[in-house]
């Protein structure tokens, strides 16, 4: 009997996962979890691999590569920490500015589009009246009586980050972290095109409103029009600088 084999061929061998890696994803789901925190000291190598039911020798190599991805900071003779700046663990994987540089912007927008959209509508479920008014931020957007990007672009980006706080949701505030430098470089961009701060305040506002009334539906709708707008003006900066370069 002949058996087609050719369905086949596009399959690729499955790959046995070390136990290395699997000691450290169980590390960083802690973190994404909660459970660890930013400053927090590991327990010895000892007690893990105990927890763990692993050699120390596993849990060493688990740490080490945590560390060398600057998840963790091994300090000689203290122990390993959480280092205080983890959220900046996944913006070192993806190399925003890199992404930036090659004129990706619909890329970037399009993730950005992702999660603040749902960021938006979780606040609108989730928020609490203290985070409620800590969104009312965009509000001192209309301070400076001439036009200040730098201080426009600091102002947004708070805006979006209370939003975020007030979604509820660790991994998506932590994913928002990880792109703050290239948020703050596309909203400068943004700023520098819009003619009137008005608009921007009243895209804000009707942000604002829909969470602050709870309804998921007109947060979300009022988080995506605002970010198309924006996206427009981005993406005509950075074509403009692509074509200024050449």
């Amino acid at each position: 009997m002949n058996h087609n084999t050719q369905s086949w061929t596009a399959l690729e061998p499955i790959k046995q996962r070390t136990v290395t890696e699997r000691v450290a994803d169980r590390l960083i789901k802690l973190l994404t979890n909660g459970d660890l925190k930013p400053g927090d000291k590991l327990p010895p190598e000892r007690e893990l691999a105990q927890q763990l039911q692993v050699g120390r020798t596993t849990v060493r190599e688990a740490l080490k590569l945590l560390t060398l991805s600057g998840l963790l900071d091994a300090r000689r003779g203290d122990g390993t920490y959480v280092n205080l700046e983890f959220t900046n663990f996944i913006s070192r994987q993806i190399q925003w500015p890199v992404l930036l540089s090659g004129g990706e912007a619909d890329m970037i927008v399009e993730v950005r589009e992702a999660l603040e959209v749902q960021a938006a509508r979780l606040a609108a479920e989730r928020a609490t009246p203290k985070e409620v008014e800590d969104i009312t931020i965009f509000r001192n957007l209309g301070d400076a009586g001439k036009r200040d990007f730098q201080h426009e672009t600091d102002i947004d980006l708070q805006f979006h980050n209370a939003i975020a706080v007030a979604s509820h949701n660790r991994l998506l505030l932590m994913m928002m972290a990880s792109m703050h430098e290239i948020l703050q470089k596309y909203m400068f961009l943004s700023n520098q095109r819009t003619s009137s701060i008005r608009t921007t305040l009243a895209e804000h506002e009707a942000v604002y409103q829909a969470i602050a009334a709870h309804d998921p539906a007109a947060a979300e709708k009022a988080m995506y029009h605002h970010l198309e707008v924006s996206k427009e003006e981005i993406v005509k900066s950075v074509g403009q600088k692509s074509a200024d370069s050449k």
